[in-house]
């Protein structure tokens, strides 16, 4: 033999050492395939994304109705745009995965009420079912994060 063929039949068999080594790892831990957290679709990241901005005039809102004083055409202004933004978030478009619609839409139902105690004068109601609803969607908010990214807490 040639010192050439000793040479390519170093290559080959360090070739082959190699390919049996990569053989031999990926058939004995073969990865399973996981599914991307909803967070990561792209239908999800369209839906929350079409409910921003009424979530940015619904926190400006409950913040205005917040400050209400008494009842005046303001006042009334103000109650109405509370009505208006969350039946738009709690009637829109369903959620694309199971059980994100509740959590997204945890406290909206009090701020609808807090919105009819406001048209009807009653600021203190207002006030508490504006707090209840606050507390229930931040009580919510653990389970929304959990279903964006996948994290079914052992369930």
């Amino acid at each position: 033999m040639t010192r050439s063929t000793h040479t390519n039949l170093a290559v080959l068999a360090g070739i082959g050492v190699l390919l049996s080594g990569a053989v031999w790892m990926t058939s004995s831990a073969v990865p399973r395939a996981t599914a991307a957290p909803p967070a990561e679709n792209l239908t999800i990241q369209q839906w929350l994304s079409g409910r921003e901005a009424l979530q940015i005039e619904l926190n400006n809102t409950l913040v205005e109705t917040q400050q209400l004083t008494a009842p005046s055409s303001q006042a009334t202004t103000i109650c109405q745009k509370l009505a208006r933004v969350s039946q738009q978030l709690l009637h829109g478009r369903r959620s694309p995965h199971p059980h994100l619609d509740t959590a997204a839409n945890a406290g909206i139902t009090q701020f609808t009420k807090a919105a009819q105690a406001c048209l009807a004068g009653d600021l203190s109601l207002t006030r508490r079912q504006i707090d209840d609803g606050t507390t229930l969607r931040a009580d919510a908010q653990d389970a929304l994060d959990q279903l964006l990214h996948g994290d079914h807490g052992g369930r």
